[in-house]
């Protein structure tokens, strides 16, 4: 796999990681007749798809050369044997596994190790791509991934990459459109204007920090649904001072305050949370909206609020925790306070 050939299976695998978010796991293997991690320093292990991993394996991605023969039955067994070690770590929720196979050619159709890991329940999807126009390969890649609830397709141009990436996700929704699963999606906080559109650009003022709700649209006809063809997505930005108007102030007593957070523990309100440089010059800070709680909240004990928060546990409970005052001098007051994740 070299010249145009590499070129488009490294575009293919940055489209599927554009495609990931922070609720997802990931990692990438190349073979030859051995194994080569892209990130070494991460290899036999998954890492969650935030901004900065991918960013990371973006770079190293650009670092792949073409040398050897394409050993595919190792590197199958290496794919499945880390999903399997994955699953009892406890960090992700196994909802949805998959192998996303990119390359010119299989000269076999592996079933031996398909048996070996995932028949007869066949819980990791197997999703091939064929790089170039020869089709020699195509009846054993096609075969692949029919046997393993996943989809095949050929990319022969850069052009093509977008549009045949996007098609796994459709597979993936399947199952949700025929349950009509009508699952509430709460994006991390990020930073927009509430200003109309030409009064935005031209002074780029109004900026607050806003988190979009979403869920899955989709037809209740008998015949749309036993195709579970996903109709698309509904949602709408919601500023995150409307969220604050719901609480109770009373409730929170003269020196406590409410904060919130995303499933992954990043800060969607908090009175640290600090997005922008100093004010009046508008500019966003970098990764402002993957600020975890653990770097807010300095706890005695490790991240006790946060686990409990990310784990939707609701209650009460005190702590003590650190604050700074008087320029960095350091004290704890115990904090006293409920939990709830219920929504977010």
């Amino acid at each position: 796999m070299k010249g145009l050939r590499l070129t488009i299976a490294k575009q293919t695998v940055s489209s599927i990681l554009d495609t990931l978010g922070d609720d997802d796991f990931f990692n990438i293997i190349a073979y030859n007749e051995e194994l080569h991690y892209v990130e070494p320093c991460l290899n036999g292990t998954l890492v969650q798809a935030d901004r900065t991993n991918k960013e990371h394996f973006r770079e190293h991605l650009d670092k792949l050369f073409a040398k050897g023969i394409g050993m595919l039955d190792i590197a199958l067994n290496e794919a499945f044997n880390i999903l399997s070690d994955f699953n009892h770590t406890g960090q992700g929720s196994i909802c949805i596994q998959a192998i996303m196979l990119i390359t010119d050619g299989a000269v076999d159709t592996y079933d031996t190790i398909f048996a070996k890991y995932n028949w007869p329940d066949r819980k990791v999807r197997i999703f091939t791509y064929l790089i170039g126009r020869e089709a020699a390969f195509a009846d054993n890649l096609k075969w692949m991934a029919c046997a393993n609830k996943g989809f095949f397709t050929q990319i022969s141009t850069l052009a093509d990459v977008q549009e045949n990436v996007m098609e796994y996700l459709h597979v993936l929704s399947r199952p949700k459109v025929i349950d009509q699963e009508h699952d509430v999606v709460w994006t991390e906080a990020y930073i927009d204007s509430t200003l109309p559109q030409a009064q935005k650009l031209a002074d780029d003022q109004g900026l607050v920090l806003m988190t979009t709700v979403a869920m899955p649209v989709f037809s209740k006809q008998n015949e749309t649904r036993s195709k579970g063809i996903l109709l698309g997505v509904v949602g709408t930005d919601v500023p995150v001072k409307e969220l604050l108007k719901t609480i109770p102030k009373y409730k929170l007593g003269i020196h406590g305050y409410a904060f919130a957070i995303t499933n992954n523990g990043y800060i969607l309100t908090h009175p640290e949370l600090r997005p922008l440089y100093e004010e009046g010059k508008k500019r966003r800070k970098p990764n402002y909206s993957s600020v975890d709680l653990s770097e807010v909240e300095w706890e005695d004990r490790d991240d006790v609020l946060r686990n409990a928060m990310v784990n939707r546990k609701t209650g009460k409970f005190s702590m003590e925790v650190k604050k700074t005052v008087d320029k960095g001098v350091w004290h704890s007051p115990e904090a006293m306070g409920n939990i709830s994740s219920e929504g977010m």
